[in-house]
């Protein structure tokens, strides 16, 4: 663990969260962050965010004391957001009734990536706030300090929830799972050697930001007339998989895979205001990325988030003949390609 500066009036602290890209996808909520199907995603490792958190005294009379930069410029619409949060939760951070927060936050990926960048915000957010609470209540990061923070990281994001943990986690209520719940997201454990490192590269297709956002996209489920069809397959699928990633069925995790994400766009161009996402470039990487699958035996698939841009997942022993592919047969497609990883998890970091 990093060490902490403190003072008589100050306590800091730094803490990088990834993000992560969901396999079965939640889409649809209710109550307060509350999914309508259970997820599974798989953890990050070079798509991260890092948040420093310092707690010092306060100079307003505002409930909530928050001066938020991002990359180095105070960005005021996002730390409406956040103070927002903390305001909503403020029995679990008391002493912002006193005190006021400095945010400095950073990502290693560019905005509009195809990668959730509110998923590895709000996920660096609740570590480092809930780091501070632990501090001034001289309790130790245990087991239960990260199932804290992964409930708080999903009051401020959905899918924050699942960063929380390394490799794969699962989020959402599943009566065929004893321990999946929709208040924060558990760590899948039982993982055959072929899932195991596997690799995600994400194409950008598109980085202008969405015409829909999610949360608008979330709410169109309230009225979709496939919604009760989509949430039983979602959380059908997210019992498989757990099966699927135990017994190292690579086919039928392509299939989950694939079907998922097509499926997601499926509910985005059949809700009420429908719309479409996907862009030209995101068929012609499909198709292809199907092809070279066919034709070489190689078990690579895709799977998207809301918008136009394709990941690439592939177990790490056939990196190279799919970097390769993606060099050759796709560079015509993409506008940029991050290579990325299975991820560890959240990490605390030296200040």
């Amino acid at each position: 663990m990093g060490n902490t500066t403190e003072t008589t009036n100050q306590i800091k602290v730094k803490w990088r969260c990834p993000s992560n890209i969901a396999i079965v996808k939640y889409w649809g909520k209710k109550g307060i962050q509350i999914p309508c199907n259970s997820s599974l995603s798989l953890t990050l490792s070079n798509s991260y965010t890092e948040v420093e958190a310092t707690l010092h005294e306060k100079t307003t009379l505002e409930s909530v004391e928050l001066n938020y930069y991002f990359e180095g410029e105070l960005n005021e619409k996002f730390g409406k957001r956040v103070a927002d949060y903390l305001a909503d939760n403020i029995e679990v951070f008391p002493y912002l009734r006193m005190g006021a927060v400095t945010i400095h936050s950073s990502n290693s990926f560019p905005h509009s990536a195809g990668i959730a960048s509110s998923a590895s915000a709000f996920g660096a957010i609740a570590l480092a706030m809930l780091d501070i609470a632990y501090q001034l209540e001289e309790k130790e990061l245990d087991d239960d300090f990260y199932r804290r923070a992964s409930e708080m990281a999903r009051l401020g994001s959905g899918s924050a929830c699942r960063s929380i943990f390394p490799s794969y986690a699962l989020w959402g209520q599943n009566d065929a799972i004893e321990d999946a719940s929709d208040d924060y997201a558990v760590e899948v454990t039982q993982i055959h050697p072929i899932f195991k490192d596997m690799r995600d590269a994400i194409l950008i297709i598109e980085d202008e930001p969405k015409k829909v956002s999610s949360t608008i996209g979330h709410s169109l489920m309230n009225d979709h007339p496939f919604a009760a069809q989509r949430f039983t397959q979602a959380n059908k699928r997210t019992a498989e998989l757990v099966d699927i990633l135990a017994e190292g069925d690579v086919d039928s995790f392509i299939h989950i895979c694939e079907s998922e994400a097509l499926t997601l766009h499926a509910m985005m161009m059949t809700s009420t205001d429908y719309y479409l996402l996907v862009k030209p470039g995101t068929i012609t990487a499909i198709e292809k990325i199907m092809q070279f699958r066919l034709e070489n035996m190689v078990p690579v698939c895709f799977t998207l988030d809301a918008g136009p841009n394709v990941h690439i997942l592939y177990p790490d022993k056939y990196q190279e003949a799919v970097e390769d592919f993606i060099n050759d047969e796709l560079k015509d497609i993409y506008k940029k390609v991050i290579f990325d990883h299975e991820g560890q998890g959240p990490q605390k970091l030296s200040i």
